[in-house]
C-alpha cells in the first residue's frame, strides 16, 4: 500500500507560539526522519532524550502540538501491585477513578502521580503509518525499562497544559486524586498599605515584579505556579527539596527587587509563605484544572501565620532526612506551636527565615 507523503508543513502551526517556535524545526526534522515506532504511543521522556530538550520544554511543546491537533495524548492506568494495564483512553476524564485489577485482584483509587501515565502519538494527518508498523509494544517496553513511565501529573501540573487542555481532559464533574504533592501559598505582607503609600501604578509594577520572581524561581525547580490570588500565588512541586530550593530562591529574588528599587522600611516587599505536603484532588473549575483538599487548605493557613520574610512549613516536609538537611542549610528554623482553625488535631510546624544564619 502506497502512503501519502508526510504533510510536515502542518507542524509550522507551532511557529505562532513564541515558546514553541524555536523548537519547531527540530521537531519537524525528527518527525521526518524517525521510525514509525518512535512516533506512536511514545513516552515523552524518550522524545526529550532524542530531541535533547528538558522534560518541561518537551511537555510544553507537546501541549501546543496537541492543541493544534498535531499530536494526541494517550492516558494509561497501571496496577500498583502487579504492573498490569488497568485501563487506557485518549481522554483523561474517561478513566475510572476506582479500579479492580483482573490479574492480581488489587482494588483501589488511582492517582495521577502513582498509577496514571501518559504517552503521545503523532497525528496521522501529519504522517501516515503502514498497518504492519503500528505495533511498537516491544520498543515501548524497552523505553519504559530504561526511562520509566511519565506520571500523568508531570503533564497535568504544567501551567500551559492547564491553560490550554485542562478543561478538555477532565470534565467538570470529575476529579482525580494525587497521593503526594507539595503545595505552597505566598502573599505579600501589608500589600494594601503599599498601594496606599506608593499609589496604585507604582505599587502594581512592584507586585508584577514580585510575580515574575516567584514564577521564575518555581519554574527553575520544576514546580508550577497554579494561580494568582490577589497579590499571592498558589503553587505546587513534586518533591520537597525542589520546593524548598524554589521558595528560598523566590525570597532571595524578592530581596534583590527591594535593592534594585531602593525599597526600605515599610516599602520593602516582604513575602509570606506557607508550605505543606500531602494528598489532594484535581478538578476542573472555571474551565481550568485546580487543586483542592486538606493539604491545600493547610498550606493556605500556614501562609497566614507567616510574619513576612519567612516560610512556615509543616513537619511533613521534614520527615525526609535530605530535605531536613537542606532546610537547615537555608536558615534558622524554630518550632511553631499553634492550632489551625478547622483542623481536629494540631500539626507540627516550623518557621524558617532564609539566610538568617548568615546575618
Amino acid at each position: 500500500m502506497r502512503l501519502p507523503a508526510p504533510d510536515l508543513q502542518r507542524l509550522d502551526r507551532l511557529k505562532k507560539y513564541p515558546l514553541a517556535a524555536k523548537h519547531a524545526p527540530a521537531l519537524r526534522d525528527f518527525v521526518a526522519r524517525a521510525q514509525p515506532y518512535e512516533l506512536r504511543r511514545v513516552n515523552p521522556l524518550y522524545l526529550a532524550e532524542r530531541l535533547r530538550w528538558s522534560r518541561n520544554e518537551t511537555l510544553d511543546v507537546l501541549t501546543y502540538a496537541v492543541a493544534e491537533d498535531l499530536w494526541r495524548l494517550h492516558w494509561e492506568a497501571y496496577c500498583p501491585a502487579c504492573g498490569g494495564l488497568l485501563q487506557e483512553s485518549g481522554n483523561l476524564g474517561d478513566l475510572h477513578h476506582h479500579q479492580v485489577c483482573r490479574v492480581c485482584g488489587w482494588e483501589g483509587e488511582i492517582a495521577l502521580d502513582r498509577e496514571l501515565a501518559v504517552e503521545a502519538s503523532l497525528s496521522e494527518d501529519v504522517r501516515r503509518f503502514p498497518p504492519e508498523e503500528r505495533d511498537n509494544a516491544a520498543f515501548r517496553q524497552t523505553v519504559q525499562s530504561r526511562l520509566g513511565r511519565l506520571p500523568a501529573l508531570a503533564l497535568v501540573n504544567r501551567p500551559l497544559f492547564r491553560e490550554l487542555l485542562g478543561a478538555q481532559t477532565l470534565p467538570p464533574n470529575q476529579s482525580l486524586g494525587v497521593e503526594r504533592l507539595v503545595v505552597f501559598f505566598s502573599d505579600l505582607k501589608s500589600s494594601t498599605a503599599l498601594y496606599e503609600r506608593l499609589g496604585d501604578a507604582q505599587a502594581y509594577q512592584l507586585v508584577r515584579a514580585h510575580f515574575d520572581v516567584i514564577f521564575q524561581a518555581v519554574e527553575a525547580e520544576g514546580g508550577a505556579a497554579v494561580k494568582t490570588i490577589g497579590d499571592g500565588v498558589m503553587g505546587t512541586f513534586f518533591e520537597p527539596q525542589a520546593a524548598m530550593r524554589g521558595i528560598a530562591a523566590a525570597l532571595r529574588g524578592l530581596e534583590a527587587v527591594n535593592q534594585r528599587h531602593d525599597l526600605h522600611g515599610e516599602n520593602r516587599l516582604r513575602l509570606k509563605v506557607g508550605v505543606h505536603m500531602g494528598a489532594c484532588i484535581v478538578v476542573t473549575l472555571n474551565h481550568r484544572l485546580d487543586y483542592f483538599g486538606t493539604t491545600v487548605n493547610v498550606a493556605a493557613r500556614l501562609s497566614d501565620l507567616s510574619g513576612g520574610d519567612e516560610v512556615v512549613l509543616s513537619e511533613t516536609l521534614l520527615t525526609d532526612p535530605a530535605t531536613r538537611q537542606l532546610v537547615a542549610s537555608l536558615g534558622e528554623t524554630r518550632p511553631l506551636h499553634t492550632t489551625l482553625r478547622g483542623l481536629s488535631r494540631p500539626i507540627s510546624t516550623h518557621r524558617l527565615r532564609v539566610g538568617e544564619k548568615d546575618r
